[in-house]
């Protein structure tokens, strides 16, 4: 009765082993670009100038120089409060701009871009 015990207990442990040597070895194997990111890590960007306008109320725009479609997210603070605020505009065809209205107290903005063919733009703001 103890060889079988001993022997159950060997085949349990050399059985648990060998599950975890084979785990350890898929998850080195294994790679998940959301987990595995570089704090470090650079993205190439174009830098374009954004345009300010007047047309009632006052606004940014930008014209992307590539590609026919393309989508800008736009982002900034207002208020006392420093409440962030973002909006996202997309365009069909390579002659229209993006365009986003704003309200006076607003500040910090920014402004990311990509087109159809995943070229990646950032716009740099007028100073006041």
């Amino acid at each position: 009765m103890k060889k079988i015990l001993i022997l159950f207990i060997f085949v349990l442990i050399t059985g648990f082993g060998c599950t975890n040597i084979k785990d350890n070895q898929l998850k080195k194997e294994y790679h998940n670009p959301t987990i595995d990111i570089k704090n470090d890590s650079k993205i190439d960007a174009n830098i374009l100038n954004v345009s300010k306008f007047y047309d009632g109320s006052d606004g940014f725009s930008l014209s992307i120089p590539s590609g026919n479609k393309s989508t800008c997210i736009w982002t900034w603070s207002a208020g006392s409060g420093d409440i962030p605020d973002s909006k996202i505009t997309e365009v069909e065809t390579a002659k229209n701009k993006h365009f986003v209205n704003i309200f006076l107290d607003s500040y910090d903005f920014k402004v990311t871009c990509v087109d159809d063919f995943g070229n990646i733009y950032v716009g740099i703001f007028p100073q006041d």
